[in-house]
């Protein structure tokens, strides 16, 4: 789907830096605390899970944050390594490492999206296993051996140390964050649901059992028991979501490294930093499985109420074609007859002449409201043809243009090379019309409208042209978005409007092989995105 974003007012500066100044000391705060753990070398620890708050600051907020992240990792380096040099070049891996993170997540996983598909769990993996922390982990131990801050002959010790700190953080912490501030911001369902509340409980029950230094079970059995953790963790997959296990794999895994440090932990080894390596490396290896399969669910559920909710929509359209088709038909009976006793009446009097060409239009409006209902019922076909949508968008900007008001800025952006489709031209322009429409009605007060089109690849591999016509409006709450596109639906006041615009917009895309989508938030204005198979 394609978002086009319009920002409805300016941050304030002092706000914009003061959010900067905010995640700068939290990054210092929880990166002292990892370097705690470390052991191997002052710099490297195997805990590290400012790596993931980077990425998912970066995520939510943007490269506006990146001052924050530089400034928090030198001043946390250089307070462990008071060597300038030492801890800058740190601190420009560990940025750099979240960008190239962020990027790479935003152009081949979706952006913040990444963790509701198996794919993007599996692609957010490979890109911090591959890519990200190899980064910060080179840059890293090169800046201590250089300025003598460790020797050379630890550099794969240390910098498999840091890799893994690195990547462990990652996994462990960007899902949770992002997953919490979607909620946050009204994006994923917000309430805790009892049985969450009753798993988190017993997951905390295992791992304090299991890891902890007050657990009451003996040190032989709780190599044994530390496997007991996947289960809260498959079961969070498979009965509560997405949100829920990121947050309880957390959970556990802090508890997890509370009994390495008080030295009661089945991963005890003959060093701490051994010990820690082990305890990554399984919660990582049971995070993950995990992850992937709620995120599994999560698109399964998805698709479900999608397909419910199409087949629902299509039975209500498919009602309504039924009654309009015949309202049509028998309108049109009576339009027949109106038309020949008006042909009678102007051969027998000419001084009527005037009246009838009054009567004449109305006549013709009707047709016109007869072949609109005959359209929308779908008895009456659309002309599909191969389009040149380019030509398609540029004449559709006059007639948009006309219909909203000068207090409304309008802009159009076309992207050169757009492949053409399948579809009736005439219909196009009424659905971008209905669309721009409703958008000025939402902006009584002016804003910005912004038709875009782009070719896009879709998720099966089609080649589609997407249509996104975006304003700065009112917005929809999540009660209005769920029957957007139900015929006769409408949020205006009686007589101002017939609740069948978003609804023959729906019936276009999908007669044309297409689909239509909406993004909407109370106060976030409002995005609908036609999206057409190329021809």
């Amino acid at each position: 789907m394609v978002t086009a974003t319009i920002d409805r007012t300016e941050t304030p500066i002092w706000l914009r830096v003061g959010e900067i100044v905010l995640a700068a000391l939290i990054y210092f705060a929880l990166a002292r605390a990892s370097l705690y753990f470390a052991s191997l070398n002052a710099s490297a620890t195997p805990i590290w899970p400012p790596t993931g708050l980077a990425i998912a600051l970066l995520l939510m907020r943007g490269n506006m944050l990146l001052p924050a992240i530089i400034a928090g990792a030198f001043a946390a380096n250089y307070a462990v390594t008071p060597n300038i040099p030492t801890a800058a070049m740190i601190a420009v891996g560990n940025t750099l490492e979240a960008f190239v993170a962020t990027l790479l997540v935003r152009r081949w996983a979706k952006g913040e999206h990444v963790f509701q598909s198996p794919i993007g769990v599996g692609k957010f993996a490979v890109i911090v296993t591959a890519a990200a922390a190899p980064i910060s982990a080179t840059i890293g131990v090169v800046a201590l051996a250089s300025t003598g801050h460790a020797a050379w002959s630890q550099f794969t010790p240390i910098w498999i140390t840091w890799w893994l700190g690195n990547l462990a953080g990652a996994i462990l912490t960007t899902p949770a964050l992002v997953l919490w501030a979607r909620t946050l911001r009204g994006e994923e369902p917000a309430p805790l649901a009892a049985n969450a509340l009753i798993s988190f409980a017993s997951a905390l029950f295992i791992a304090t059992v299991a890891f902890s230094p007050i657990s009451p079970a003996p040190a032989s059995v709780r190599s044994a028991l530390a496997f007991l953790v996947i289960m809260p963790l498959l079961w969070s997959a498979l009965r509560l979501g997405l949100r829920e296990t990121a947050t309880m794999a957390l959970l556990i895994s802090s508890f997890a490294v509370w009994g390495v440090i008080a030295g009661s932990s089945p991963f005890i080894q003959p060093t701490l930093n051994a010990s820690l390596l082990m305890l990554v490396t399984f919660i990582v290896s049971a995070t993950l499985p995990s992850l992937a399969l709620a995120a599994e669910r999560h698109q399964s559920q998805t698709l479900l109420d999608q397909t419910r909710h199409e087949l629902v929509q299509a039975q209500k359209l498919e009602a309504l074609g039924t009654l309009t088709s015949g309202v049509a038909h028998d309108f049109n009976n009576l339009l027949a007859a109106i038309g020949g006793g008006i042909r009678l009446l102007e051969r027998q009097n000419e001084e009527r002449v005037r009246t009838m060409e009054a009567v004449s239009q109305a006549l013709e409006r009707g047709s016109g409201l007869t072949r609109q209902l005959l359209a929308f019922a779908r008895r009456e076909p659309l002309k599909l043809e191969r389009i040149d949508t380019t030509q398609a968008l540029e004449s559709a900007h006059g007639l948009i243009r006309s219909s909203i008001k000068d207090h409304i800025r309008f802009e159009m952006q076309i992207t050169p090379g757009l492949w053409p489709v399948k579809a009736d031209r005439n219909q196009l322009e009424v659905a971008l019309l209905n669309l721009a429409v409703n958008a000025r009605d939402a902006m009584p007060e002016g804003g910005d409208l912004l038709v875009q089109a782009e070719n896009i690849v879709a998720d099966d591999q089609e080649k589609c042209l997407a249509i996104s016509v975006a304003d700065t409006g009112e917005g929809m709450s999540q009660e209005t978005l769920a029957r957007a596109f139900e015929p006769f639906y409408s949020t205006k006041a009686a007589g101002h409007g017939t609740g069948l615009g978003l609804a023959q917009v729906y019936g276009f895309a999908t007669q044309c092989g297409g689909k239509v989508s909406i993004d909407s938030a109370l106060g976030r204005g409002t995005t609908v995105t036609i999206t057409l198979p190329r021809a």
